[in-house]
């Protein structure tokens, strides 16, 4: 294990090289990085070495962080067994369906791994949008897509929240990007 000081340089080299990587027309999306915030406790935040070095260990394999907007940096934000709340910013001039979508850690169990099952609860604005499931033979996609109506965040705030289930101790749950579009990612994206 890396010492602290030299951990949060590389987090931080590693989040401030891929600040240049968004073209200039995807400054308008709703997004939330999760590379540096303050008060952090070390292991609220993980790369994907060190997921995959976690996961080897566990005999499952890692999907990296998607591409998806340019946002692949590698940084995860891990999900307490408390859950984790954050908030994206949409204008609420918009008329019709917008488009939240979330890149999570995303497990496959190898052969003779242990994998038991793990719920994800997705809540918008206090509201229940969606329950992720994996377990060894089901699985979810990537990003996951959860449609949003203008009435769902009138005031232009999207309140994003993420509990996992009783039996998920420690953090198997992580966030690698969440944003907001107004048209759907194409799936050849």
């Amino acid at each position: 294990m890396l010492p602290l000081k030299l951990r949060t340089l590389l987090i931080t080299a590693i989040f401030l090289s891929t600040l240049g990587a968004l073209p200039a027309d995807d400054s308008k999306i709703p997004k939330q990085e999760f590379g540096l915030e303050e008060g952090l406790l070390p292991e609220d935040i993980s790369t994907f070495p060190e997921l995959k070095t976690w996961a080897i260990y566990q005999s499952y394999e890692l999907e990296p962080d998607s591409p998806h907007l340019g946002l692949e940096d590698s940084i995860c934000r891990m999900v307490p067994e408390s859950g984790l709340r954050f908030l994206l910013d949409k204008p609420s001039n918009t008329k019709s369906t917008v488009y939240l979508y979330l890149d999570l850690t995303k497990y496959r169990p190898l052969k003779g791994s242990k994998f038991k099952p793990r719920k994800l609860q997705i809540l918008v604005n206090g509201k229940p949008k969606r329950s992720i499931l994996t377990e060894r033979n089901q699985g979810f996609q990537n990003p996951v897509e959860i449609p949003l109506e203008p009435s769902e965040y009138p005031d232009g705030k999207i309140y994003v929240e993420l509990l996992p289930s009783q039996n998920s101790v420690g953090r198997f749950w992580g966030i690698w990007d969440a944003f907001v579009v107004e048209n759907r990612l194409d799936e050849k994206e």
